[in-house]
């Protein structure tokens, strides 16, 4: 089976809300700090990226058999 190219996180508006909320939270907890928007966004994004890898990652692992 080939593998997928990678999807544009952009087409998902879900992902653009979840890195504006994660900018903004990581905003508030740094205290509101003035002039430093990119940093907080690009920091978002990071964060969103590697989660949505992950999240990924978890959906196409083998899947281990239980016994009960």
């Amino acid at each position: 089976m080939a593998e997928q190219p990678p999807h544009d996180p952009w087409s998902d508006p879900a992902f653009e809300l979840a890195v504006r909320e994660t900018a903004y939270f990581l905003w508030e907890q740094d205290g509101k700090p003035f002039g430093r928007e990119q940093e907080y966004w690009f920091r978002a994004l990071e964060r969103q990226l590697r989660e949505r890898n992950a999240d990924r990652d978890l959906a196409n692992a083998p899947r281990r058999k239980t016994t009960g």
